[in-house]
């Protein structure tokens, strides 16, 4: 979901351990006829999708930061747990962008343009097993397992959260979950620090994170993300010389979809 800022990052990225309830590479998951994809050569998938940031203190104006777009992504390649697309990517405002984008160890690792990274997105194209972990041994209505975040990622800092499995759908290989969880510090890639209007005058202030907590639910059709939806929420401090500490709150939500194409 990423991709605009994903491109810049690759390069300096960390790996990051996977979960201790996370899928290997190459690893076979429970419940494999609702997350495990089956896409062939040609097949075309796109996806919309919209993320807000907001920031409120007493004493100053509201903080809102908005960005969203779509992408499509044609398969080229499927190979056991690889899959290769072209990717075109747009974000409102933005310039098209257009990547060879490649998703390795069952959508735990993502590649653009050859630079790889591991898949640190709160949502996407697939089930990413860094962030859901191994699904219960036994998949049915109500059934539950533990997930550890080890590293900061797009909507959340390291935590642990909890997966439910909310309605299944056997004839048509669909799963809705539920994800729980909480953690403390940043979350991936964000900024530090942000601007603030206060009496109409902008000033630069430090972002210092307290603890978080999300929830949402997704629902996938074999491993295609189909509608998500995650908002977490925290209590932070801004920090500068002029203003000194205010404390304050920061909420964020993701929304996607799976995008039906226009026809040519």
């Amino acid at each position: 979901m990423r991709y605009a800022i994903g491109v810049v990052l690759l390069a300096c990225s960390v790996p990051m351990a996977l979960p201790t309830s996370a899928a290997g590479p190459g690893a076979k998951r429970m419940g494999n006829a609702y997350l495990q994809s089956r896409l062939q050569a040609g097949q075309v998938l796109g996806n919309i999708f919209s993320r807000t940031i907001a920031f409120k203190a007493a004493g100053l104006e509201i903080a809102v930061r908005r960005t969203s777009g779509t992408g499509v992504y044609t398969v080229i390649q499927s190979s056991g747990d690889t899959l290769l697309f072209n990717g075109v990517f747009l974000y409102d405002g933005k310039p098209e962008a257009k990547a060879k984008t490649e998703i390795r160890d069952n959508g735990a690792t993502i590649c653009y343009d050859d630079q790889c990274a591991p898949s640190t997105d709160a949502s996407g194209l697939l089930y990413n097993p860094r962030i859901w972990g191994d699904p219960a041994r036994t998949i049915r209505k109500g059934a539950s397992w533990e997930v550890s975040i080890s590293e900061p990622w797009e909507l959340g800092p390291p935590g642990k959260q909890t997966v439910t499995v909310v309605s299944l759908d056997s004839a048509n290989h669909s799963i809705t979950l539920k994800r729980e969880g909480k953690g403390e510090g940043f979350f991936a890639d964000e900024k530090k620090q942000i601007p603030v209007v206060k009496d109409g005058k902008t000033y630069t202030v430090d972002v210092m994170p307290g603890p978080s907590r999300w929830i949402g639910y997704t629902t996938f059709r074999e491993g295609i993300v189909i509608s998500d939806e995650l908002l977490v929420e925290r209590s932070v401090t801004l920090i500068s010389a002029e203003l000194g500490r205010i404390p304050a709150s920061q909420r964020e939500y993701i929304l996607l979809n799976a995008m039906p194409l226009l026809s040519q």
